[in-house]
């Protein structure tokens, strides 16, 4: 189920998000909506990356495709 949401924006704020919508041919509500999961995915993204960056500096052992799969299955995160 939907949940109602109220966002203050000031005169010029709004004008311009209301005119972007405009330009995409969506309401601005559709338009935020949009921009909310774009920003949420993005931010999900660079942190998987920098994660994944930061395990890379750390790990220094090589794993067989069936090691790595048996460490998973344990539990285990290397």
């Amino acid at each position: 189920m939907a949940r109602r949401m109220a966002v203050y924006a000031d005169e010029e704020l709004h004008k311009a998000l209301k005119a972007a919508a405009s330009l995409q041919g969506l309401s601005l509500s559709k338009f935020m909506i949009e921009a909310a999961h774009r920003a949420l995915e993005a931010r999900h993204r660079k942190a998987a990356v920098a994660r994944t960056n930061a395990l890379r500096g750390v790990i220094r052992a090589k794993f067989s495709a069936d090691e790595i799969r048996a460490m998973r299955d344990e539990g285990r995160r290397y």
